[in-house]
């Protein structure tokens, strides 16, 4: 694949953004899986091109508060 990209045979455009939209659907949806979010919403976000890196910073940013929230409701004895 790499010798195809070299040689002009495979175009970078399509290939870097089919690569982020398989990163960004598979991080957002395995982020929805975990803490019950939407997961159509997840998949529509992943499909807009050049959104779907700030939607999946958002997701991530979402399971980190989360997690924060979550750690921060324990007994404070």
């Amino acid at each position: 694949m790499l010798d195809m990209l070299r040689n002009g045979d495979l175009p970078l455009a399509p290939t870097v953004l089919a690569l982020q939209f398989i990163l960004c659907l598979g991080v957002n949806l395995l982020i929805a899986y975990k803490y019950q979010y939407s997961k159509a919403a997840a998949m529509l976000v992943a499909l807009i091109p050049f959104i779907n890196i700030y939607a999946t910073y958002v997701y991530i940013g979402l399971a980190i508060f989360h997690s924060r929230k979550v750690k921060g409701t324990g007994n404070p004895g």
